[in-house]
């Protein structure tokens, strides 16, 4: 691949993240257009609603995106790879935290009459998440090979590879096992595992953003320290204040889900421009 193909490579998949949170929006826009202007609790929610195949293809893609890009340090690559992880987990597993609000009532409804999840919302979630379990191990072996076979001719000696890349491969394998055994063990995992997995990949998001500001607290000239500094800000400052002033009532969580998600992409995009002119 050319050294043009390569950067261009890099550009595109970054815009097509953008791309992709813009499509959610656009869709969401829609259906709450569709039902008369009445929103879903949550962002999470419109899983239930035609919005389905744009937020779960949305997700896997931003999942897949935030786990190839490669952080500048550390600290940031590791933040966006848990955060890409946990992605399809919110995707696949949906909240149980929904509202009336949909052009089309799923038939039947999500929650029975005693508010438990219906058997087609426990099939998804079964099939889905047996799938990402597995391709995610499938894929970490195919990672693992290519670490230690890609420098190494047939004859030579295996190279020693980065100390964070193997701590990366560590890292991943550990917490698919955790996933799996809770997966496998914790009787609430198809109630649980959705809000927990949406938390943890906020602060992962939060963690990249401050992680960067701090990256370049040592150049203040270039003004990318204060950009991030203050998206950073606000995405913790902001975000407690919406929980703890319950911004939007019953929509607390679908205002705190879209400020966030809308302050990473604007980070997302501020980043994109900084290194838009680098070289492979």
């Amino acid at each position: 691949m050319a050294t043009s193909d390569a950067v261009k490579t890099y550009r595109y998949l970054r815009i097509g993240m953008i791309g992709a949170v813009v499509l959610l929006a656009t869709s969401i826009a829609i259906e709450h257009d569709t039902v008369g202007g009445c929103w879903q609790n949550s962002i999470s929610a419109y899983y239930y609603t035609p919005v389905r195949a744009i937020f779960v293809g949305g997700m896997l893609v931003v999942g897949f995106a935030l786990i190839v890009i490669k952080g500048r340090g550390a600290w940031e690559d590791a933040c966006l790879n848990a955060a890409g992880m946990l992605a399809p987990v919110v995707a696949v597993v949906p909240t149980t935290d929904i509202d009336a609000c949909w052009s089309q009532p799923p038939n039947p409804l999500p929650l029975n009459a005693e508010g438990v999840l219906q058997p087609w919302v426990v099939a998804n979630i079964d099939n889905n998440v047996k799938a990402l379990l597995i391709a995610g191990f499938l894929g970490l072996g195919v990672a693992f090979l290519t670490v230690v076979f890609v420098n190494k001719s047939v004859l030579a000696p295996v190279r020693v590879v980065e100390r964070g890349t193997s701590l990366s491969l560590v890292a991943a394998f550990l917490l698919l096992s955790f996933a799996w055994l809770l997966f496998a063990q914790w009787d609430d995992f198809d109630t649980g595992s959705h809000g927990k997995a949406a938390s943890l990949m906020f602060v992962f998001l939060i963690g990249a953003v401050v992680g960067k500001a701090v990256e370049h607290r040592g150049e203040p000239t270039k003004g990318y320290f204060p950009l991030y500094t203050a998206i950073g800000s606000l995405m913790v400052i902001g975000g407690a204040l919406i929980v703890a002033f319950r911004v939007g009532g019953e929509h607390t969580v679908f205002v705190l889900e879209a400020t966030e998600i809308a302050l990473f992409a604007v980070f997302w995009g501020v980043q994109t421009a900084e290194n838009w002119n680098e070289t492979v």
